[in-house]
């Protein structure tokens, strides 16, 4: 009896890849909603000519942000080398693109291109419900409402870091959009730009701004809202939180009369008028503290009565007060009133319960999110590109990364956000 073999063409290198059940990264592109992209694609390139690579070139941007390829060079090797690359981004098909046609694809979409799909991401997000869960550690009578945090990353300039100092003592670069940062001892990335984010409390990136390294971030925080009034009319912000550095009596008052949304921002020291004790409660004629009953939004004030403190603690003998003899059940009662300083007097004081409640998730996100702050997947030192608006299109494919990662984290686990409890 004669053996024969068959000839057998040999496994492309990706099939254990794609047929492995724990290769997340398989997974997580599998779990795109390709319709977040294909729309704004098949509009960039609806014109006559070529049609480019579709939706596969947008996905191997992302596909660059999760392996953290530092440059499209670098990114068109890694595909023409890993067909599960190529599978993954759906350009198993054909030569794989050059370094060159994600510079045509930038073109094409632009900034305005880009934020149609980070749109389109965070929209599926909403519906999943991940902007704006239930919080047992908030109060149940908090207005209705997303709650977000302000914040800044600081991106280090690669390309256009070379500068020459001029006649008056400023320097200027390559880039023109390229400045030193603000004298700083932890400065890590002291040339280049900087991204002004609103992020939900679970983590979401909402918005993002790019400036210059020099700007202060309270400068931006106003066109941050104005952007996400734009860009996302139907959904309403209760509350922002905000570090010391927008700790301002201006910032304060617009925010709240203007957006009319209750800023939450970390106080530097205060000093508090006579008869208010160091939290700016009030105190009665004889020094004891007032207790708040009603915080009147529409009034913009704030109600404190005593509660005749005085006749638990069994002084009243020991002074006269007008107001033990009342019929009144609050004795007596005062009025703080915002406009008269809104960092103050303001809707949340750090005496409040929501600025107790909500300061700490400020710090949960700065500390145990590395996404936002210092490790979006190396988005402070993977740039490799010039000018404001094809910097703030690499800030935006992170943005879009992150959303989907949280996306895919509640759709597999069912885990709501990596930032807090839920």
């Amino acid at each position: 009896m004669t053996d024969y073999q068959l000839p057998l063409s040999t496994f492309d290198s990706s099939y254990l890849d794609l047929t492995d059940k724990k290769n997340k990264l398989v997974h997580y592109f599998r779990e795109i909603n390709l319709n977040n992209i294909h729309p704004v694609i098949e509009k960039c390139y609806s014109h006559a000519g070529p049609q480019g690579y579709g939706i596969g070139l947008f996905l191997s941007r992302m596909l660059k942000v999760k392996q953290t390829f530092v440059s499209d060079r670098i990114l068109a090797n890694r595909l023409s080398e890993n067909s599960t690359y190529r599978y993954l981004c759906l350009l198993e098909k054909g030569p794989t693109p050059a370094h060159n046609t994600y510079n045509t694809l930038r073109n094409h979409l632009g900034v305005k291109g880009y934020t149609k799909i980070h749109i389109n991401f965070v929209n599926e997000a909403n519906k999943s419900g991940l902007l704006n869960p239930h919080i047992e550690q908030l109060p149940k009578n908090r207005r209705e409402g997303l709650i977000l945090v302000g914040d800044s990353t600081p991106i280090r300039s690669y390309c256009s870091s070379k500068g020459a100092k001029q006649e008056d003592g400023s320097w200027l670069f390559t880039d023109p959009s390229v400045s030193f940062g603000r004298p700083h001892h932890k400065d890590k990335y002291p040339v280049g730009h900087k991204a002004h984010s609103l992020i939900t409390i679970t983590g979401i990136p909402m918005v993002s701004i790019v400036s210059t390294r020099s700007d202060s971030d309270k400068v931006h925080i106003f066109p941050l809202l104005d952007e996400f009034k734009r860009r996302f009319p139907s959904l309403n912000i209760a509350y922002i939180i905000l570090d010391a550095g927008y700790d301002a009596e201006e910032i304060h008052k617009i925010i709240y009369e203007d957006y009319h949304i209750i800023p939450v921002i970390i106080r530097k020291k205060m000093v508090y008028p006579k008869r208010f004790d160091s939290q700016g409660t009030p105190l009665c004629d004889f020094g004891y503290p007032l207790i708040k009953t009603v915080l009147d939004y529409k009034r913009g004030r704030t109600k404190y009565v005593c509660q005749r403190i005085c006749e638990k603690d069994n002084q009243e003998k020991l002074f006269h007060c007008p107001y033990l003899k009342t019929s009144s059940q609050s004795g007596y009662a005062f009025y703080t009133h915002f406009k008269k300083s809104y960092r103050k007097y303001g809707p949340a004081t750090p005496a409040t319960i929501i600025y107790k409640r909500l300061k700490p998730f400020r710090t949960s996100i700065e500390r145990g999110f590395g996404l936002v702050k210092e490790n979006r997947y190396r988005m402070e030192y993977t740039n490799t590109y010039m000018g404001i608006d094809n910097v703030t299109m690499h800030v935006i494919e992170h943005d879009i990364v992150l959303t989907q990662d949280i996306i895919f984290e509640y759709k597999t686990t069912g885990k709501v956000s990596p930032v807090i409890k839920v």
